[in-house]
């Protein structure tokens, strides 16, 4: 029978030679830590490109939402953002986008100077302020319906498919709910999603698989609860200067909470089928 998804065991190389079938292929590259996809790395005499195979239904879905959410704002901030492409292999979907020279935020977080950490905190939230402003209309973003566009309900799924009861007892899907649904949101703006030039300013901000709808708490608590502590007040100040709004503080609390329960009860669930060590 037939899978929707794509398991290890899949021949990788020749799909990836068809996807690109005028380029020289140099080089084939598994990247580790692709959890929710598979990940490879193309080294190519036109560059370097990024293939992202989903690993189950819930992925498949998710993959054809990032798409769409890409391409929708792309150029709509300051940032660059990547531009996929969405193939399919035997009707199943999975995507391709050129690689973004960059180092990782991650890579490199702790050592950045405070002067580097303003520079870099400011463009963090300038992108979030506008990508927050954003004028739209849903329709104009996602032509499907069948996974969890508004983020709450997004992650009520994946916790749902992935987590289990006793992992999940945190997740008070109600609640989260009645929260504003308003804006656009990156949905997992952490610091592996963040890449930064050779002058220390943010280039790029890529993987937009959990983007939607949401409010601006979701992902300013998010960046803040995974990044050192000199970054988190950098970044809110930043924030409430281009707003002109102060944040509540409590509530960024709150949903920073959260966010470290979903990453844990992930984790424990990536370890269990063995991906995570």
């Amino acid at each position: 029978m037939a899978k929707d998804y794509f398991s290890l065991d899949e021949d990788f190389e020749k799909i990836i030679k068809n996807s690109l079938p005028n380029m020289n292929i140099k080089n084939i590259n598994p990247i580790s830590t692709g959890w929710t996809n598979i990940v490879y790395e193309v080294e190519t005499d036109n560059g370097n490109y990024f293939f992202r195979f989903p690993r189950d239904n819930f992925w498949i879905r998710t993959i054809v939402k990032d798409y769409q959410f890409s391409k929708y704002i792309n150029k709509k901030t300051d940032f660059k953002t990547v531009e996929l492409k969405l193939m399919y292999d035997n009707g199943r979907p999975y995507s391709i986008h050129k690689k973004i020279e960059g180092t990782v935020l991650a890579d490199v977080m702790n050592d950045l100077s405070p002067e580097e950490i303003k520079v870099v905190a400011s463009d963090i939230s300038k992108f979030m302020y506008q990508l927050h402003h954003i004028n739209f209309k849903g329709n104009e973003i996602f032509t499907i319906n069948n996974i969890g566009l508004d983020l709450t309900d997004f992650l009520n799924e994946l916790l749902n498919v992935h987590v289990s009861q006793q992992d999940k007892v945190f997740w008070k899907y109600e609640e989260f709910k009645k929260k504003d649904h308003s804006t656009l949101v990156h949905g997992d703006l952490n610091s592996s999603n963040i890449l930064l030039d050779e002058n220390k300013h943010v280039a790029a901000i890529i993987d937009f698989g959990f983007g939607g709808f949401g409010n601006p708490y979701f992902d300013i608590s998010r960046i803040i609860g995974r990044c050192p502590a000199s970054f988190k007040d950098e970044i809110i100040n930043s924030y409430e200067q281009i707003s002109n709004e102060q944040l509540n503080y409590s509530e960024l609390d709150d949903e920073i909470k959260i966010w470290d329960n979903i990453d844990n009860s992930y984790i424990n669930y990536m370890r269990k089928i063995g991906i995570y060590e």
